[in-house]
């Protein structure tokens, strides 16, 4: 057996140190910002004459400073928006350690971008019962607000996106980030077109080639379901877009000075640009962002957190996905009372991340076993209390030839005693060829270890004392924030058949229940997320016709010539734009709602799937999104005595010239006894009118126009229940 063994002093650490001299202030960096700029320094400049570009890396970054915008400019660097004293800016790379020694700069901070949240509509979110077309809501609609999306691959010409007498497009606005037509664009990346004109010649995002993301969640929060059954839940919302960038869209970037372009702080001009367009017409506005990326710790996201924060507010709602980290596990605690706990790293990638969170003496172990059970043949062991502050350490584990380097960063936090630490494993090799390897602590108290989705922590028979590995504490940011509203998702569409073959769920999964893939919480500093689930798998909507469907199809409509694809995808992807349609709704009855606001709508009216859970809890938030419930709590209208909370099963009113058109889903006989309320809660009409078949009208006085609750009571239970109209 092989032993390294690394029980470094202060003084010893240092000579592995890759020189900090040169890097100002680096305890005022985030993370990622500190690695881009460790990497452009290890990279050499390019020489005169070569052939490289001359360009010097820019990375698009947070920067908290007084008198930032002149600070800034000094310094090479070009302003985005400024929110009192944090700014985004374009920061060269070249003089990004100069400007962090700067006294005036507190922070400056970026992550990676996020993505996609798809793992492969509405239907019991007793708004489109089984996401067909039904003339429920017809009260609201979503008119007169605006459901931004910032996604990837949409096909702006899509009939789904037509008003419904298809006369115009409702997509008013769009910004482009991958477009290469930048002349006289203002903006960061791209350009933006502004008018139904101008997107529907622009006809597709640059990415529509090669994505259909963005397609298919427009269609389920705003999709009016053109000639099918799949309708969006705000089918007469007005429609901002931003097509972003995501890792998967590398083909569009631009070669290396691009590099660290695409961060979160673009992500955050993005949703600046859905509420300044909503500020402009006038309307509230709910952001719908179907995409997300590993939640940091502490202080790391701190100014998106609080750029977000200032975004949102009456009328302007971010909600984000929870994300499908749900059937990984990427989370181990090392109990107080065990001497040393941990997990097997299984990871198909070069390079993982964890964040260690503890307080008191640890040390750090890394086990590769042979052939001899409960034997490591290989042994890396780091004392982590022995690391110095605010400084990047790089050492090395040798196993069978191979290498694998080890990163590790340590800094305190706002949450005394525990202080956190950043390791990162990395080698030429997928880290799969170190497996069995085994990664523990040990120490007298207790520590956790956060991870990601790109590597599992497994239990293996090499050692069966490290089995401490779970799933939970893995919900993406920016739904981690506290001004974010965080989606999980449920299933209830179980299986079906689609063109070219059949469909079925995930093993494992409960009709009604959270999905398996869904994330959980509670979030790295143990607040409960998400807030709430809606149904996201083997969800139906829109597909763009740029692209083949596969397997997903559905069914094809003809419009203009073309033929638009329908299909089937699943991910909290899906379950996070029908949370956004309905709360469209809501903002529809009540424009000045706020984050705050939804949450105590979510808490009033949620519907509880596991009767053996306290709610909110870390799966199901508060619980399953009840869109008809919540309106009801909106008006104020759920208190009026005899008036259902719940809409009929199997009967729908609507307005009809001068009275009420009752349908029911199949032929009956009933008398049905109807009372029409005021929103005041005053029952200003009651009549009984007779079904015999599967329609009857009922006239009514004349009243003024407005929203009334309608009370349906029969024999059959399926014929009961309210429905709010509007005459």
């Amino acid at each position: 057996m092989k032993t390294i063994t690394r029980l470094f002093t202060t003084a010893m650490l240092m000579l592995l140190c890759i020189s900090m001299a040169v890097m100002g202030k680096t305890n005022k960096l985030s993370p990622f910002v500190r690695r881009a700029l460790m990497e452009s320094q290890r990279q050499p400049s390019p020489t005169r004459g070569s052939d490289a570009k001359h360009t010097p890396k820019q990375i698009l970054a947070f920067v908290k400073a007084h008198n930032g915008p002149s600070l800034l400019q000094q310094y090479g660097c070009q302003v985005y928006a400024q929110w009192g004293n944090i700014q985004i800016a374009l920061i060269p790379l070249n003089s990004l350690a100069a400007l962090a020694a700067e006294a005036q700069v507190e922070r400056i901070e970026a992550n990676a971008s996020a993505r996609l949240q798809l793992d492969t509509s509405a239907i019991v979110i007793n708004a489109l019962p089984v996401y067909e077309t039904t003339p429920v809501h017809q009260a609201y609609t979503g008119d007169g607000v605006v459901v931004g999306l910032m996604d990837v691959g949409f096909d702006l010409t899509h009939p789904n996106f037509y008003d419904r007498q298809l006369t115009h497009s409702r997509i008013s606005a769009i910004w482009d980030q991958l477009s290469p037509d930048t002349v006289g664009s203002a903006l960061p990346a791209g350009r933006d077109y502004v008018g139904t004109e101008a997107v529907q010649a622009h006809a597709r995002s640059t990415d529509c080639d090669i994505m259909v993301h963005g397609t298919h969640t427009l269609g389920i929060a705003a999709g009016t379901g053109y000639d099918t059954p799949y309708r969006g839940v705000a089918f007469d919302s007005d429609i901002c877009l931003v097509s972003n960038r995501v890792d998967e869209d590398t083909a569009y970037f631009e070669p290396s000075p691009d590099e660290y372009f695409h961060t979160n702080a673009l992500d955050a001009l993005g949703f600046k640009y859905l509420f300044d367009y909503a500020a402009q017409q006038g309307k509230p506005c709910v952001a719908s962002f179907s995409e997300g990326y590993r939640s940091y710790f502490d202080n790391e996201d701190s100014l998106f957190a609080a750029v977000l924060d200032s975004l949102t507010g009456p009328g302007r709602i971010i909600v984000a996905s929870a994300g499908n980290e749900g059937l990984m596990k990427s989370y181990f605690e090392k109990r107080a009372e065990a001497t040393e706990d941990g997990a097997f790293v299984r990871c198909y990638y070069n390079e993982t991340d964890y964040r260690i969170k503890g307080s008191g003496p640890l040390r750090l172990h890394l086990y590769n076993y042979g052939d001899q059970p409960g034997v490591p043949a290989h042994t890396y062991t780091i004392d982590l209390d022995a690391l110095p502050y605010e400084t990047e350490v790089t050492d090395t584990f040798h196993v069978n030839g191979d290498t694998l380097f080890v990163d590790l960063y340590r800094r305190p936090t706002t949450w005394p005693p525990d202080e956190v630490w950043y390791l990162t494993l990395h080698s030429s090799q997928i880290l799969r060829r170190f497996w069995p390897l085994a990664l523990t602590l040990e120490g007298d108290n207790r520590a956790e270890v956060f991870g990601m989705s790109n590597s599992d922590l497994q239990t293996n028979d090499s050692d069966p004392r490290w089995q401490a590995g779970q799933a939970g504490h893995n919900i993406l940011a920016p739904g981690s924030f506290a001004s974010v509203i965080s989606v999980g998702a449920s299933t209830y569409r179980m299986k079906g058949q689609t063109l070219n073959g059949s469909y079925n769920v995930h093993a494992g999964t409960v009709q009604g229940r959270v999905s398996p893939y869904s994330s959980t919480g509670p979030t790295v500093d143990g607040r409960i997320k998400p807030d709430v689930v809606a149904p996201g798998t083997n969800i139906i909507s829109s597909l763009s016709h740029y692209l083949s469907a596969g397997n997903a199809l559905m069914r094809e409509s003809e419009f203009q010539g073309n033929t638009y694809p329908w299909g089937v995808e699943t991910g909290t992807s899906m379950s996070t734009p029908m949370v956004a349609g309905t709360i469209a709704l809501w903002l529809q009855a009540c424009p000045t709602l706020t984050p705050d606001d939804i949450l105590q709508v979510f808490r009033r009216t949620c519907r509880h799937p596991d009767p053996e859970l306290s709610y909110p809890n870390a799966i199901y938030g508060y619980g399953e999104i009840d869109a008809y419930r919540g309106l009801l709590d909106i008006l104020g209208v759920d208190q009026i005595e005899g008036l259902s909370l719940h809409q009929p099963a199997a009967l729908q009113v609507r307005p009809s010239g001068n009275g009420l058109r009752l349908t029911s889903d199949a032929p009956v006989t009933e008398t049905i006894s109807v009372r029409l309320y005021s929103l005041s809660g005053t029952c200003i009409h009651q009549a009984s009118v007779r079904i015999d078949g599967t329609e009857a009208f009922l006239p009514l006085p004349p009243l003024a126009a407005g929203v009334y609750a309608v009370q349906l009571n029969a024999p059959a239970q399926q014929l009961c229940g309210s429905q709010l109209v509007r005459l």
